[in-house]
């Protein structure tokens, strides 16, 4: 939070923190955005269900993200998506007109919110173009990309290690194919040294690996 202007840590800091669970949701479609929640500590995902009942994860965010997105279309936009709790989270919770008062008076802190804004479009936009590739693998090369960018940290052997489990279930809810065709590209890249596993659901990327092979 120090890295944030001054207005909004003072802000965050009258704010209500409210912890989630993993798997809690926290925003329904549909739901009215009266309050914004501002991610302290955890992963939160933003996903939709097909006619199916399946998950489609389309983002991944952390802090510094606000959520829902919603937030920045205006008075009595509505979330569009689900939002739930990946891992354990704790969030600030602020009434939506405070923290557009505080944007309006800080031009440094409303400039902060719309870069992190912008980057995630960015990427959530990267992501969604990668699933109109024709296989699997070139798909999980894609998500694997966005893991390694915004959510993962290196490690002192050189590995990039993904700050929460990562298990094919969510992979396949990330790319949109099934968990067996995530399990077998996951061996491929495993053997190829670009993946590994070194305790069940922990994800571990090599960089320069991953984005050596292509797609």
């Amino acid at each position: 939070m120090d890295t944030l202007p001054l207005s909004f840590q003072r802000v965050l800091r009258t704010s209500r923190v409210k912890h989630f669970p993993k798997d809690q949701i926290i925003q329904y479609i549909g739901d009215t955005v009266n309050e914004v929640f501002f991610i302290k500590t955890g992963a939160v995902k933003i996903y939709d269900i097909d006619e199916q009942g399946n998950e489609k994860i389309l983002h991944i965010v952390k802090t510094p993200a606000i959520v829902p997105f919603a937030f920045f279309s205006g008075e009595g936009a509505r979330a569009r998506w689900f939002y739930s709790a990946l891992t354990d989270c704790d969030v600030y919770v602020m009434d939506r007109e405070q923290l557009r008062r505080t944007m309006l008076a800080s031009g440094k802190a409303a400039l902060g919110l719309v870069e992190n804004f912008s980057t995630d479009v960015h990427e959530l936009l990267v992501r969604l173009s990668s699933l109109g590739k024709t296989n699997t693998h070139d798909k999980l090369i894609a998500a694997l990309k966005f893991l390694q960018a915004r959510h993962a940290e290196q490690r002192p052997s050189g590995w990039w290690r993904v700050s929460f489990p990562v298990n094919h279930q969510l992979l396949a809810d990330m790319v949109g194919v099934t968990r067996e065709s995530v399990s077998v590209v996951m061996k491929e890249l495993q053997d190829k040294k670009i993946i590994r596993n070194p305790r069940l659901t922990i994800l571990e990327i090599r960089k320069e690996r991953l984005h050596g092979e292509g797609a």
